[in-house]
């Protein structure tokens, strides 16, 4: 594989891991808005309970200054109180019933039929207050009766808000639990990606790259240096070290080849310079009148040994 390829496959997992890590962060983006989106209705719910259950106290004591007014024009005030709060109370049962969930449905509808009697019977409370008389009102509304009816309706509010309650506390584990579960696994992912992609980077970077590189930098000199002997290391590698070591092998036997050259022609160099000198013997006895003196050396080569035996037919 070459080089290139290595670095490339280095890179496409680092960014694998950054992808990844990316994922997991907008996975847990949606499902924290998604949780935030249940968390608000949920709180929405449990709010509209609680403002609910305030509405009705609130008009438990319009109804008590009813009650306790001295003539039906003070009395009238409180009524008008009563009415006010009744149609707070219609108005948010009509904003809250939309959001109510499957299995509230039920108590849900208790609370409309509920509230429907509450509010024909606080009417009644406030009508008599202002057109008959307090002590008429005092009579209808200001029982034990009605004020068992009246924490019994509080009671259902209450019992649906302590399930919202609950929701909410279901919703708020699901949150941290989430937030932990993608705490570790992001952490996980990110530790596991990076110490693998520095191990394999050092790995690459060391053992395939910065290891390899000056190993054949050094046997390269040493080649340039002379020294022919030298083992080349590498030559089985198939990436760009490979290539080096390969250019550096040949540069090897080149120098090998010439060294060789260059011995074979000293060699010759040599043989020649002694056939001159056996040549040079046998003439100048020869210009003494001695032409008995031959070369009888055997040179190792047929060119040398055959001119030595034309010089030799010439005398």
């Amino acid at each position: 594989m070459k080089i290139r390829s290595k670095i490339n496959l280095l890179v496409g997992f680092l960014s694998l891991v950054a992808c990844s890590i990316g994922g997991l962060s907008v996975y847990a983006i949606n499902k924290y808005q998604a949780h935030t989106v249940a968390l608000d209705a949920v709180a929405d719910r449990a709010r509209y309970g609680e403002t609910l259950n305030r509405l009705v106290t609130a008009v438990v004591m319009e109804a008590r200054g009813v009650y306790a007014a001295k003539d039906m024009a003070a009395a009238g005030k409180f009524a008008e109180g009563i009415i006010t709060n009744l149609d707070a109370m219609s108005a948010l049962l009509k904003e809250w019933k939309p959001r109510v969930p499957a299995h509230q449905a039920a108590a849900f509808d208790n609370i409309e039929k509920r509230f429907a009697e509450f509010r024909a019977f606080r009417t009644e409370t406030a009508r008599l207050g202002r057109e008959v008389g307090p002590q008429e009102a005092s009579v209808q509304g200001n029982n034990e009766a009605n004020r068992e009816n009246r924490k019994a309706y509080q009671g259902e509010i209450d019992a649906v808000v302590k399930g919202d309650l609950k929701d909410l506390d279901a919703i708020k584990s699901e949150i941290d639990a989430f937030g932990q579960f993608i705490f570790l696994v992001v952490a996980l992912v990110t530790v596991t990606g990076v110490g693998a992609g520095t191990i394999i980077g050092l790995y690459v970077g060391s053992k395939q790259l910065s290891a390899p590189i000056l190993n054949v930098s050094a046997v390269m000199k040493s080649v340039a240096e002379g020294n022919l002997e030298a083992t080349i290391p590498y030559l089985d590698r198939k990436d760009e070290i490979g290539e080096m070591a390969a250019a550096v092998e040949i540069f090897k036997r080149n120098g090998l080849e010439v060294r060789r050259m260059n011995a074979q022609e000293a060699a010759m160099r040599t043989k020649s310079d002694d056939l001159q000198a056996g040549m040079a013997d046998v003439v100048g006895a020869a210009a003494q009148g001695d032409f008995s003196r031959r070369i009888t050396k055997d040179y190792g080569d047929d060119n040398l040994n055959r001119f030595a035996k034309t010089i030799n037919d010439l005398l």
